[in-house]
């Protein structure tokens, strides 16, 4: 039905516009698991306008202690308790250098599930910068 001819200067056109699009799609994500210890009391405060969260402890890379975190969460009244969520922010300080990296978004406290992404780096950690985050009160993995 069709009659197409194609001559060799398209088909090398064609053949280096896709190359071009395929060495510039991303290749498959890589993802970091960082398992967190609890070591403080999980500290309720009360103000005005909601409940700040506190809670802190080691972090894990398989068995290797590689670091500490500091994690708050924020409630507000003016959110419905139907929703059952807050906004969290956790700092994961490495035990080596001055590195650390911070993780933004939320916390579902029917299962503990947070979600978000990272939202500040320091030099040892630009890779990260955009990458995505989920896990729970136990551990996060990172995918970037």
């Amino acid at each position: 039905m069709f009659n197409i001819k194609f001559n060799n200067k398209a088909v090398l056109a064609a053949t280096a516009i896709l190359l071009g699009v395929m060495v510039s799609m991303p290749s498959q994500a890589a993802t970091a698991t960082y398992k967190l210890v609890k070591k403080s009391n999980l500290t309720n405060v009360n103000d005005a306008e909601g409940r700040w969260q506190f809670d802190g402890g080691d972090v894990y890379i398989g068995n290797t202690h590689v670091g500490y975190y500091t994690r708050k969460k924020r409630v507000s009244f003016g959110i419905p308790s139907s929703v059952n969520k807050s906004s969290m922010e956790m700092t994961i300080i490495w035990k080596w250098g001055n590195y650390n990296f911070t993780v933004q978004g939320s916390h579902y406290f029917g299962n503990g599930a947070q979600v978000g992404g990272v939202s500040a780096t320091s030099a040892g950690f630009t890779y990260l910068e955009d990458a995505t985050f989920a896990g729970n009160h136990n551990a996060i993995t990172i995918t970037y």
